[in-house]
C-alpha cells in the first residue's frame, strides 16, 4: 500500500470483497486479503495494514451481536489466546516471510479439510478444550492475523448458525484490540499504515455492511456452504501461488 504496491483502487476492490465474506460468514475478510495481498508481498508488511483495515468492521459485527455473546466461552477462549498471541507476534517477525506465507496457507488447507470431512462433535466445547483452541488460535493469530483455528473447532462443533458466528465474532472482537496493542508496542503497526490503509478500510465496512445484512436472510444451509467454500478457495490460492 505504498507507491511501490497495487493501485488503491485495486486495494480497495479487494477490501470490498473481504468486506463481504468477513459480513457473512464472521471470520475469513483478512484471510482473503492475506490470501491475495501476499502474492506480492511479504506478509509483515501486509497484517499491519490489514488490521487496520479489520478493525472498524470488527467493532461493527461486535456491537450488532453483543446481547447474544455467551461471555464464558468467550472469555475462556480470549484468555489464553492473549497470553499466546506475543509468542505469534514474534514468529511474524522474525521468520522467513516465503516461509510464513506458505505456513498460512497450510493453516488454511488444513481447515478446508477438517470441514470437508464433516465431522460435528455433539456437545459443546468444554473448558479443556475451550483453553487449547485458545491457546492454538493465539500463535496462529499473533503470527498471520488469521482466526481459521478458532473458526474451524466452532464450526465443527453443534452450535447453529447465530450461535456460531456470535461466538466467532466475539472471540475475534477481543483478539484483534490485543492484536492491536502488541502491534503499536512492537511498532509494527504506525500512522503510516493507518494512513495508506484508510481507503480500504472505507469499502470494507461498506461490504461488512452488506455481508452481515445477507447473513441475517441465509439459511443454515447456506451459511455453513459459504463458510466452507470461503475457506476451500483461500486455501487453493495461498497454496499455488
Amino acid at each position: 500500500m505504498t507507491g511501490t504496491e497495487p493501485g488503491m483502487l485495486a486495494v480497495a476492490l479487494v477490501a470490498f470483497g473481504a468486506g463481504l465474506i468477513r459480513g457473512f460468514t464472521g471470520f475469513g475478510g483478512p484471510a482473503f486479503i492475506i490470501a491475495i495481498l501476499t502474492l506480492f508481498f511479504p506478509p509483515v508488511s501486509i497484517v499491519s495494514k490489514i488490521l487496520v483495515v479489520d478493525f472498524l468492521g470488527n467493532v461493527y459485527l461486535f456491537k450488532a451481536c453483543y446481547r447474544q455473546i455467551n461471555w464464558r466461552a468467550t472469555l475462556i477462549m480470549v484468555i489464553p489466546t492473549m497470553i499466546f498471541m506475543p509468542l505469534g507476534h514474534w514468529l511474524l517477525v522474525e521468520l522467513d516471510p516465503i516461509w510464513m506465507k506458505r505456513a498460512m496457507a497450510l493453516v488454511i488447507a488444513a481447515a478446508c479439510l477438517m470441514m470437508l470431512i464433516g465431522f460435528r462433535y455433539k456437545h459443546p466445547m468444554t473448558t479443556g478444550w475451550l483453553i487449547f483452541v485458545g491457546i492454538c488460535s493465539g500463535i496462529v493469530f499473533g503470527g498471520s492475523y488469521i482466526a481459521l483455528v478458532a473458526v474451524v473447532f466452532i464450526l465443527l462443533g453443534p452450535y447453529d448458525k447465530n450461535e456460531g458466528r456470535t461466538l466467532i465474532v466475539s472471540w475475534t472482537f477481543f483478539t484483534v484490540v490485543g492484536f492491536a496493542l502488541i502491534s503499536a508496542v512492537s511498532g509494527t503497526t504506525g500512522v503510516d499504515d493507518i494512513v495508506t490503509a484508510l481507503p480500504g478500510a472505507a469499502t470494507y465496512m461498506l461490504g461488512t455492511w452488506l455481508g452481515s445484512h445477507g447473513f441475517r436472510k441465509s439459511s443454515e444451509k447456506m451459511f455453513r456452504r459459504a463458510a466452507i467454500t470461503t475457506l476451500l478457495a483461500l486455501s487453493m490460492v495461498n497454496l499455488v501461488s
